[in-house]
């Protein structure tokens, strides 16, 4: 690998992990329940950095912030109608949560702040990925591709995110923006494995690890749907966060006992790759990620979900999902070494 490719490819990586940086904050923001710090989008309060206190917003600013987000959901709600969705036209327009009004909180303001800030990172990330990647050309132009859809995928990023802001965190819209960035990990992982000339991390069991993926897939949508549980609990009731889990009932059952069902198919995965002498270190590190899950899993279970696993959790999970996007990549270089 030439100096110029090994850069692209360092770039590549740096993408990545900025990118799980985003999905750790946004973690933390969702469990401080930061994310209408910043009523409006993309400043914050009507200012590109958060107010230092309430006294510099002008009186009854609460309403004023209201009364944009409903303007521009009435124009989401009706292009939402002519592509046929009018029964999530339907929520956006007359949902009585978003005409909720949104107190000045300096911590959240900073908090969602900041994590804006590492949005804007990634879009630059993302650009720098993308000019890199242009030297790939001639050589394989699925990396300039692959740049390129992600570079698209982050301008829809940012868009959704505004209207998360809008629909003042309509639970559909944020379940919609992390699957985005579970996207938005595939395409950049799927770029870094063409550029890498070291093919050296040779897989077994293809078959298994579609299977893993999918079901994986499945359990993110169910923790992601767990999640969403939880806030409409801490925003709507006064149930006490020790007894969240418990109220959430069938839904966060099937979750957790989902989960074992998964172990099971990578320890049986990491045990095939173990006999036929290919326990690599991505396959060591989705067992580490996968054990250090369910034990946060636990400490969320019986631990009274302490605030601080939360945003590991979603973390550790979609570091998981990575690998295993990774690992299914690498079952082709069989064909490739044969």
């Amino acid at each position: 690998m030439n100096q110029n490719n090994r850069l692209a490819n360092r770039i590549n990586l740096i993408t990545i992990i900025a990118v799980y940086l985003l999905i750790l904050v946004g973690g933390i923001v969702r469990s401080m329940g930061a994310g209408m710090g910043c009523p409006d989008w993309p400043k914050c309060f009507g200012s590109y950095i958060p107010p230092s206190d309430e006294s510099a917003l002008p009186e009854g600013y609460e309403q004023v912030y209201v009364d944009s987000r409903l303007q521009k959901n009435k124009r989401l709600a009706k292009t939402l109608t002519t592509f046929g969705f009018n029964q999530l036209a339907a929520k956006v327009a007359d949902d009585p949560t978003i005409q909720e009004v949104t107190k000045f909180d300096t911590t959240k303001a900073w908090v969602e702040y900041i994590n804006r800030l590492v949005g804007v990172l990634i879009g630059l990330l993302i650009i720098l990925n993308l000019w890199f990647s242009l030297k790939y050309w001639r050589i394989d132009r699925r990396v300039v591709l692959l740049s390129a859809l992600s570079l698209v995928l982050v301008l829809f990023q940012g868009w959704i995110g505004s209207l998360v802001v809008s629909t003042n965190l309509l639970p559909g819209f944020i379940s919609f923006h992390m699957l985005l960035a579970l996207l938005l990990v595939c395409l950049l992982i799927g770029q870094n494995f063409i550029m890498d000339t070291d093919k050296s991390n040779l897989v077994y069991g293809k078959g298994i690890l579609l299977i893993l993926f999918v079901l994986f897939l499945i359990q993110i949508v169910l923790g992601i749907q767990v999640r969403e549980e939880i806030d409409w609990m801490k925003s709507m009731t006064e149930i006490v966060r020790s007894e969240w889990l418990t109220e959430i009932g069938t839904l966060f059952y099937v979750h957790r006992s989902y989960s074992l069902l998964i172990v099971a198919i990578v320890g049986w995965f990491s045990y095939y790759n173990w006999k036929k002498g290919a326990l690599t270190t991505p396959i060591k590190l989705l067992i580490g990620a996968i054990g250090m899950e369910v034990l946060l899993g636990i400490v969320l279970t019986y631990a009274g979900m302490p605030a601080f696993a939360q945003p590991l959790h979603l973390l550790l999970a979609s570091v998981a999902f990575g690998v295993i996007f990774y690992l299914f990549l690498c079952t082709n270089l069989k064909v490739n070494n044969n």
